[in-house]
């Protein structure tokens, strides 16, 4: 992949830039927020400030974004399409440069990750699929098999080794439709292994420490499982306090994992990921309510709201308490996704 960042290994979901050689950081970060509009909508947002800067308005039919990632040149969003559709956006114009259209039943674009050659698009589909994707052409490479019964690819991470698909269900007969993460290889596309969670345990966010997968479901009270990749089994679990139901992120700090969860109004609790308890819990002001998104800058924790219009919260993670709030233009509505083009920060750690 042509990049202006050499010799990048991405960790997705990391949220952390393990200083081995230094990291790499951008002039201007921004922060990037993704709506659930027709057409999609992406604010650009200066994070010193929590005030716009400019706002990507996507071609009519690109609709409802879900995802956002950055790969150290470009912004991608992905869109709730039937199939699928990915917008490979220049940051400093905010105008798209390419598009991805999936084939043909791979559908609604809900989750993106990057291993520093290729972008990977997961469907909410039954089978879903994991769409690996050229980013100098925005051309399909190659996909995951269709496995019978794996349905709705919810959320996807790296470790630097595999890819990690997140499913919302197995329908193909297990007790109680549990979810499962998938381990993936990219150099074929072939499943390697897999964890099957518990029963109706249904999978909405997955995160990696260097270490391990987390798993975070959508039951009440919330629940994340902590998972060893070298085998995938199982390590230590995490319930979350009574009324902390829907966990519908995680991001992770370099210390802490965090998990936001779709409440009124929305919480973030603070994990510690040696013991798996709670450390803190953020509970947002009222008005701020149904938490779908989190992301990490290197200094802040970010909360956004699925609300009319987006809010975004940033959080002092020392304090869990909040700094400044971002307040969405009309019509904006319901922020599903955030990314930011910092590679220290966000989705990635970077070893260069």
């Amino acid at each position: 992949m042509s990049t202006d960042i050499p010799f990048i290994q991405y960790y997705s979901i990391i949220n952390k830039c393990f200083e081995l050689e230094g990291c790499i950081s951008s002039t201007t970060p921004y922060i990037y927020a993704g709506y659930n509009t027709s057409p999609g909508t992406v604010d650009q947002i200066n994070p010193s400030t929590m005030t716009l800067v400019k706002t990507f308005t996507a071609p009519s039919g690109h609709s409802f974004i879900h995802s956002l990632m950055y790969d150290g040149k470009y912004i991608y969003a992905g869109y709730n399409t039937s199939p699928g559709t990915v917008d490979q956006i220049n940051p400093s114009t905010m105008t798209i440069v390419k598009t991805f259209n999936a084939p043909s039943g791979h559908g609604l674009t809900d989750s993106l990750t990057y291993d520093g050659t290729y972008v990977y698009a997961g469907s909410n589909h039954n089978p879903g699929y994991v769409d690996q994707i050229d980013p100098s052409t925005m051309t399909l490479v190659k996909s995951s098999n269709a496995i019978y019964g794996y349905a709705n690819v919810t959320s996807l991470t790296y470790d630097g080794t595999y890819i990690y698909a997140g499913y919302w269900a197995y329908t193909g007969g297990l007790n109680g439709s549990p979810g499962i993460v998938a381990q993936f290889n990219p150099s074929n596309m072939s499943k390697v292994s897999q964890y099957i969670a518990g029963p109706n345990q249904h999978i909405w966010a997955l995160t990696y420490d260097g270490k391990y997968i987390y798993a975070g479901y959508r039951t009440s009270p919330g629940v994340i499982d902590q998972i060893n990749p070298s085998n995938m089994s199982f390590v230590k679990s995490f319930t979350a306090p009574t009324g902390h139901n829907n966990l519908y992120a995680l991001t992770y700090d370099g210390t802490y994992i965090y998990a936001g969860y779709y409440t009124n109004p929305g919480m973030v609790d603070q994990i510690d990921p040696s013991t798996m308890t709670l450390v803190k819990t953020f509970t947002a002001p009222s008005g701020h309510y149904y938490l779908w998104a989190l992301m990490y800058d290197g200094k802040y924790i970010y909360a956004g709201y699925a609300i009319n219009p987006g809010v975004i919260d940033q959080i002092n993670p020392s304090t869990m308490t909040i700094v400044k709030t971002f307040n969405a233009p009309s019509g904006h509505n319901a922020v599903l996704a955030l990314t930011l083009n910092v590679i220290k920060g966000n989705n990635y750690a970077v070893f260069k």
